[in-house]
């Protein structure tokens, strides 16, 4: 659903930008960190699943009436033979039309993402509006969009974030309490498959992609300085085990750490991701799931880190 995730700031007149206070925000955070977001992305993967599943048992009998044909051809009368050709002729017509209805242009997909997104789009433009009249700000500008250098008091991106995530719950800790720290590991890749399409290194990013809406609660070290920790210790991703894990969390001050292996069998995936606490060397919790789709791993991944997120919570 990425690609789709397209957000929408209307931008002011910059006519008189020398008598405005201008705002900004990293639109790309903003969507990321709305927790909606997730949810949207989850209902829109699974709207798309089904009909891909559909697409795909299509797409597998043409292809096996094809083979029909060919291992059958010195068998088959001249009249059965045509009479297959059509069928499958028919079925190839039925199929690119289907595609058309559900994946082209205007279709039940894009439809369906519009009317996910819609009320997402507004409910965010106006938490830009409330919060950019808050702070005084008359316009609030796109951080991606050539802004070279910003002082980060003009940044209302976090401001935007927690009103948003308001509906969910409290989205920072209260005054005085301290954020527990987290990390999160590349995942052990099991098998040769998991290892050539890079599964370990994907399963780390869609985590992250994740748990930065949490960030109000944890403070949460960066991909790059753990995946650089793991290289300044001469360690390859498959080859850390626990003590070492623990080792590297507790060296950059974790208190938790997120740990994961992945393996792949032709379409099938099949992973466990592990929440450990640092200091105690104890595992707090563990999920494990199987998927057979990169699409499905993504929303698969995200319902679990959440789930084990909540057991830091209780």
């Amino acid at each position: 659903m990425r690609r789709y995730l397209l957000l929408v700031i209307t931008i002011l007149s910059m006519m008189a930008a020398k008598e405005q206070t201008i705002g900004l925000i990293d639109a790309e955070r903003i969507m990321n960190e709305y927790q909606a977001t997730a949810v949207a992305t989850a209902e829109f993967n699974q709207f798309v699943s089904q009909y891909r599943d559909s697409a795909a048992v299509l797409k597998r009998r043409i292809d096996d009436l094809k083979s029909e044909v060919e291992t059958q051809k010195l068998l088959l009368s001249e009249e059965a033979r045509l009479r297959k050709v059509d069928e499958i002729e028919a079925l190839t017509a039925s199929y690119n039309q289907f595609l058309q209805t559900i994946f082209g242009a205007g279709g039940k997909v894009e439809q369906k993402n519009d009317e996910l997104m819609a009320p997402l789009l507004q409910k965010i433009n106006t938490a830009i509006a409330k919060i950019a009249e808050q702070e005084g700000f008359q316009i609030v500008l796109e951080l991606a969009e050539g802004v070279y250098y910003a002082s980060s008091d003009l940044d209302i991106t976090d401001l935007v974030v927690n009103e948003l995530n308001l509906e969910y719950g409290p989205t920072t800790l209260p005054t005085g309490v301290v954020k527990k720290v987290l990390v999160v590991f590349p995942f052990r890749e099991e098998n040769p498959e998991a290892s050539n399409a890079e599964l370990g290194q994907i399963c780390q990013n869609e985590l992250y992609r994740t748990i930065r809406t949490f960030s109000g609660r944890f403070t949460i070290i960066d991909r790059t300085t753990i995946n650089m920790e793991i290289v300044k210790r001469n360690l390859g991703v498959n080859a850390i085990d626990d003590n070492q894990a623990y080792e590297i969390g507790s060296s950059l001050l974790c208190d938790y750490i997120i740990t994961g292996r992945v393996s792949k069998i032709s379409t099938k995936i099949e992973y466990t991701v592990t929440l450990k606490n640092v200091k105690d060397k104890t595992e707090v919790a563990r999920r494990t799931n199987s998927v057979t789709e990169l699409v499905k791993l993504y929303e698969s991944l995200n319902n679990d880190v959440r789930a084990l997120i909540d057991k830091i919570q209780q």
